[in-house]
């Protein structure tokens, strides 16, 4: 075999030509008519109850919010500041 790498080469190149696509998706995201992901909604939205934060509970009606809450929530009190929600934004592409 005097090549071992060859076949790795050509598997690597056609991983990066598949990604081609997702990179472009990437680039116009936000806009659910493209990506299929729903944007982002407002903070004042999201905050049902109007206190200034958003919890556990008013978070659900966004689940992939929910999925990333923890990690937002950067003084770990279980509410998120319209600073820690403003982080959010960039990760949806809103």
């Amino acid at each position: 075999m005097k090549y071992p790498f060859a076949t790795t080469g050509v598997a690597l190149l056609a991983l990066m030509l598949s990604a081609q696509p997702l990179v472009h998706a990437q680039s116009s995201a936000g806009d659910p008519a493209t990506t299929g992901t729903p944007a982002p909604r407002p903070f004042e939205e999201l905050d049902a109850n109007a206190d200034g934060a958003i919890t556990k509970d008013e978070a659900a009606a966004d689940p992939a919010l929910v999925q990333v809450f923890g990690t937002l929530d950067k003084d770990a009190d279980g509410r998120l500041t319209p600073d820690e929600y403003a982080d959010y934004v960039p990760l949806t592409g809103g």
